[in-house]
C-alpha cells in the first residue's frame, strides 16, 4: 500500500471519521474492488490516474485518485470523491484532466437550454402570427377590389412582403447589367448626330 493510504488508515483509527477517512477505510465487497482501490490510491498525479487501466478518476481538490467508472459517477454516487465539496470535480479517462463533471454538466445544460429557448422562440412567433391573423391588423394577403365610376369592378390579389423578402432586399446586389439614368442619356447623346 502507498504511504497516503496507510496514513489515512492510521488517521481513521485515531481521529473522528471524516468523509476522507470513511472512504479510505470502507471495506469494498470483494478482493477485486480492494485491489482496484489500492491501485488507484497509488497514483500521484492526474494524467497517470486517468490513464490507469484500473478505471480511476482524479479528484482535483484533494489530489487523490479514486475508482470511478464514468465521468457521471458523482451524479449517482455522492461519495465519489473524498471531500464533499469536490464531488463534481472528478476527472476521468473519457475527457481527461481538463474536463470535470461540473464542466460536462454545464455544457450539457447550456446546449439543452439553448435548444429549448430556440423552440420556445419559434413557438412564440407561431402564436403571434396566429393571433395577428385573428385579432391583429389583418391577414398577410388578400384581394383588392376597385370600383370605377361606371360600377365595374376590378380586382387584384395583394400580399404583404414576408420577412424573408425584406431580408433579401436589404442584401440584394444590383445587377451590373442595369444602367443608371445618366448612362442612358449619355448613350443617347452619343448616337445623335453632332451639329
Amino acid at each position: 500500500m502507498g504511504r497516503r493510504l496507510t496514513a489515512l488508515y492510521s488517521a481513521a483509527t485515531t481521529s473522528p471519521p471524516s468523509s476522507l477517512t470513511v472512504m479510505a477505510t470502507a471495506r469494498p465487497a470483494s478482493h477485486v474492488q480492494q485491489s482496484r482501490l489500492e491501485a488507484c490510491w497509488r497514483e500521484q498525479n492526474c494524467s497517470s490516474c486517468v490513464r490507469s487501466h484500473h478505471g480511476c478518476g482524479w479528484c482535483s481538490q484533494s489530489a487523490t485518485c479514486v475508482p470511478a467508472s464514468s465521468l457521471l459517477d458523482p451524479v449517482f454516487k455522492p461519495g465519489a470523491c473524498p471531500l464533499g465539496q469536490e464531488r463534481f470535480e472528478l476527472r476521468t479517462r473519457a475527457l481527461g484532466c481538463g474536463c470535470s463533471t461540473a464542466t460536462l454538466l454545464s455544457v450539457i445544460v447550456t446546449v439543452v437550454g439553448t435548444i429549448f429557448a430556440l423552440f420556445l422562440f419559434y413557438a412564440i412567433i407561431l402564436c403571434i402570427r396566429a393571433l395577428n391573423r385573428t385579432y391583429g391588423t389583418g391577414s398577410a394577403q388578400g384581394w383588392d377590389v376597385e370600383i370605377s365610376d361606371d360600377g365595374s369592378r376590378k380586382g387584384k390579389p395583394w400580399a404583404r412582403p414576408s420577412w424573408t423578402a425584406t431580408f433579401r432586399k436589404l442584401f440584394h446586389r444590383k445587377s451590373l447589367a442595369s444602367r443608371s439614368e445618366q448612362e442612358e442619356i449619355t448613350e443617347r447623346s452619343r448616337l445623335l448626330p453632332s451639329s
